[in-house]
């Protein structure tokens, strides 16, 4: 098995090979790291934008303000929502199968797009 970098390329080869025409794709992330106000603010404030199509401000954000900025200080959890909004069509239903906060300080927030 690849290493490192040449494992990330590898790994990608093998998704794009097994890729459906027609797929539901499911992404988890840990949007935010601590169960604090601002955690919880940041979070319904995903909900909130992933339900109303509204993508720009999570791709970008570093602008929504401190709670983000908290709830996400380096974007390596936070990326894996990005791919995933990044693969929703404008008529597909987004759900949140898994929600809440685990041990009192990660945020399990999972989006599940066409399903």
């Amino acid at each position: 098995m690849p290493t490192g970098r040449d494992r990330r390329n590898h790994k990608a080869r093998i998704v794009n090979m097994a890729k459906p025409m027609s797929a539901i794709f499911f992404g988890h992330g840990n949007p935010m790291n601590a169960l604090l106000d601002w955690a919880v603010r940041f979070e319904s404030k995903a909900r909130e934008l992933l339900l109303a199509g509204q993508n720009e401000p999570l791709v970008h954000y570093e602008n929504l303000g401190t709670d983000a900025m908290l709830a996400a200080p380096t974007p390596d959890h936070y990326l894996p929502l990005l791919y995933i909004i990044a693969l929703r069509r404008q008529d597909e239903r987004i759900t949140f199968p898994v929600e809440g906060f685990d041990g009192g300080s990660i945020s399990m927030l999972a989006v599940l797009v066409g399903a």
